[in-house]
C-alpha cells in the first residue's frame, strides 16, 4: 500500500499515515526501515492486524526481496494508538466499517493483550515528559495503575521507599498534563487543585503559631480543603473520564486515531 505521513507525535515515537484509499492509520516509527520520516512524505507499507508495518520511504525504492507480512511464529507486535480506540474509544471504526466490538471475543482478547506498547522508550516518556496526549485507557491503565501499585509497594521500604514515592509524583504530573492536552486544555490546569490545598496548609500552620487564631485557621483550612476536593472531582468528571478531542490538536495527534 502507499500513503502519506500526515502527522508525527512530538516525542517522535508514533505518527499517522493517510493511505491512498482514504483511511488513516497510526504507526510506530520503529517500523520505518530506511530513514527518518517527515510529515508530507510518501511511504510504502504493508498492513498486519490493522497496523502499518515494514514502512519504506518512497524516496528509496523498496527492496524487491522484502519479505511479506509476518507468517508462521509471530514476533511480539505493539498495538497502535488506534488499536486502543477499538474498545475504549469511539466504538466505530473508519467510515464504512462495522463497530469494532462486532469482531467478536477473540479479536477483543487479542487487542487487549497487545494494548500496551512495548519498549522502554514509551514508558520512560510517559512518566517523564509532560508533552503530548494520552487516551483514557493510557491514563488509567498505563499511568494511574502502575503509579498506585508502585506507591503501595515502595511504601513498605523504609526511607528509600518514601523517596522513590516522591519521585512518582512527577510521573503523576506528566500523565495529568497529557490527559488535559488530549481535551485541548493547557496541562497546568491539572495542578489548579493544589492552590487551595497549599493555602489551607499555610493557614493551618499559622494557626499553631498564633494560637488565638487557631479556631478561625481551622475553619478556613477546612473550607479550602473542600474547594480543593471539588476541583479534583470536576477534573475527574470533565477530563479524566472523558474522551479526548477527535483528530489532532495543538498538543499532538489523536491517540485514538486509526
Amino acid at each position: 500500500m502507499r500513503g502519506t505521513i500526515s502527522a508525527i507525535a512530538p516525542d517522535g515515537t508514533y505518527g499517522q499515515i493517510s493511505s491512498e484509499d482514504g483511511q488513516r492509520y497510526s504507526y510506530w516509527t520503529s517500523e520505518v526501515r530506511n530513514g527518518l520520516a517527515t510529515v508530507g512524505q510518501k511511504v510504502d507499507f504493508q498492513m498486519w492486524e490493522g497496523q502499518p508495518v515494514e514502512i519504506f520511504l518512497a524516496t528509496t525504492p523498496r527492496p524487491p526481496s522484502a519479505p511479506p507480512p509476518r507468517s508462521g511464529p509471530q514476533p511480539q507486535m505493539t498495538a497502535s494508538a488506534g488499536a486502543m480506540s477499538q474498545f475504549a474509544g469511539r466504538g466505530q471504526g473508519p467510515a464504512g466499517r462495522q463497530p469494532y466490538a462486532a469482531a467478536g471475543p477473540a479479536a477483543y482478547a487479542q487487542a487487549m493483550s497487545s494494548a500496551a506498547p512495548s519498549g522502554s522508550g514509551y514508558w520512560i516518556k510517559l512518566f517523564t515528559s509532560p508533552s503530548g496526549r494520552i487516551s483514557r485507557r493510557q491514563f488509567w491503565l498505563h499511568g494511574v495503575l502502575p503509579i498506585v501499585i508502585g506507591s503501595v509497594l515502595l511504601g513498605w521500604i523504609p526511607v528509600i521507599g518514601q523517596i522513590l514515592t516522591l519521585v512518582l509524583l512527577w510521573g503523576n504530573i506528566c500523565i495529568g498534563f497529557k490527559r488535559f492536552h488530549d481535551l485541548g486544555y493547557p496541562g497546568w490546569y491539572s495542578l489548579v487543585y493544589l492552590v487551595p490545598m497549599l493555602a489551607a496548609g499555610v493557614i493551618f500552620g499559622l494557626g499553631f503559631v498564633v494560637t488565638s487564631f487557631i479556631d478561625l485557621a481551622w475553619l478556613l483550612a477546612e473550607i479550602l480543603w473542600g474547594v480543593a476536593i471539588l476541583i479534583g472531582l470536576a477534573q475527574l468528571i470533565f477530563v479524566y473520564i472523558r474522551i479526548g478531542q477527535e483528530g489532532p490538536n495543538q498538543y499532538g495527534p489523536d491517540p485514538l486515531a486509526n
